[in-house]
Order: structure tokens, then C-alpha cells, then sequence
């Protein structure tokens, strides 16, 4: 396992989104992958209308195998390139913005806001980086033994830490906070925190 407490990040979403109180939910998952959130959520809410999307078409051929017979739409997107307008009551991107530029993940961000409705939801997990330099590589080193815990030899570990600001590109947790307030979500909070990885929702 390369993310703790992965699995939290599930149930935590769903926790949100069951405190807005929704009497009916469109929902669209933003880099979806293989549609594990939405098999979780499915048990909950299974009148839910999802719009899945993912820049690879084989998670989402995967992901389709997986909700057959579930009321859901997939489309090969990022989640910059989006198009959709006051639709949605939810929208969640999980661990899937950390690959984008800035100006990437800021026109995501405002194509996310265009497409919520009114009181509508934004749940984002995401890896981000301390603002110390020298508290980032304590916390990458402390992430890499974490995986050497869970089975990861010492060379994979490392080999994964040192991928941050070159395969990926972690932003700040207060970086998160200030962009969904410029995009004008009127309601942000950070609800979870744990090793190198922050959930935050913004509410339109």
C-alpha cells in the first residue's frame, strides 16, 4: 500500500456528502479510475446518478465492468477540460490532481465550480507538500518507511518519494485552501489530515 488510510478517504467522502442532506444526488467523480468510490457509495445511495470521468479509457473500460447495471455515464476527460454547467450536487477528485501544472489545476477548479449547482459540494484528497523544506523531507522520509511497513523493499520506497516535484507536483495545504476561495467557493474547510495527504471541500 503506497497512500495510508487510502480506504478512509472513502468512507470520510461519503460522510460529507451524507451531512449535506442531498434529497438527490448527481455526482461527478473526477479521475475516477476504476470506480471503487462509486461501488462504496452505490450501498448508500443507489438511485445515485454518477457521470464518471478519467483521462484513460481502460479505467474506464474497467470501471465499467465493475458498475454494470448501475445508473452511470463515463467520459474520457481530465478534469480541466470539462464542460458541464450547474449539474451536479457533488463533485469529488481523489488523488487526481497532483499530476496537473498550476494553471492546470486552477482551470480544473473553476470547470468544477461552473458545473456544481447552487450548494453544491467539491471533496478533493490530495498529496500536498509542507511549506518547510526541511519538514517535506522529513515527512517524505516518515511517508517511505510507512511503505517499507506495508512491503515496499527500501529502493522502492525511495524511489517513490523521489518522484514528488517531478512526476507530481504536491501544493500546499494553505495554496488548496486560497484556490478554492479565489475560484468563490463560500464555505472551505480541511477535514482530513494524515502523513503527506489532505482532504478539503469547498461549497459553491
Amino acid at each position: 500500500m503506497t497512500i495510508p488510510y487510502y480506504s478512509e478517504f472513502y468512507y470520510q467522502t461519503l460522510d460529507v456528502v451524507e451531512q449535506c442532506g442531498f434529497t438527490e444526488i448527481n455526482w461527478l467523480d473526477l479521475g475516477c479510475g476504476t470506480g471503487s468510490l462509486e461501488e462504496y457509495v452505490f450501498q448508500r445511495y443507489p438511485n445515485a446518478g454518477f457521470v464518471l470521468a478519467d483521462p484513460s479509457e481502460k479505467m474506464l473500460e474497467q470501471a465499467r465492468i465493475k458498475l454494470r447495471n448501475k445508473p452511470a455515464e463515463y467520459i474520457c476527460c481530465t478534469s480541466d477540460s470539462i464542460s458541464f454547467s450547474e449539474r451536479f450536487e457533488v463533485i469529488t477528485a481523489i488523488q487526481s490532481h497532483h499530476y496537473m501544472s498550476r494553471d492546470e489545476r486552477k482551470k480544473a477548479t473553476e470547470c468544477v465550480y461552473r458545473a456544481l449547482k447552487s450548494n453544491g459540494i467539491y471533496i478533493c484528497f490530495e498529496n500536498i507538500v509542507p511549506e518547510d523544506n526541511e519538514v517535506k523531507e522529513f515527512e517524505l522520509h516518515r511517508w517511505g518507511r510507512y511503505q517499507q511497513r506495508q512491503g515496499k523493499t527500501e529502493d522502492e520506497a525511495n524511489a517513490h518519494i523521489a518522484r514528488c516535484g517531478k512526476n507530481y507536483f504536491p501544493i500546499t495545504m494553505s495554496e488548496h485552501i486560497l484556490l478554492l476561495k479565489e475560484t468563490g467557493f463560500c464555505k472551505v474547510n480541511v477535514f482530513w489530515l494524515s502523513h503527506m495527504q489532505m482532504g478539503i471541500y469547498g461549497i459553491k
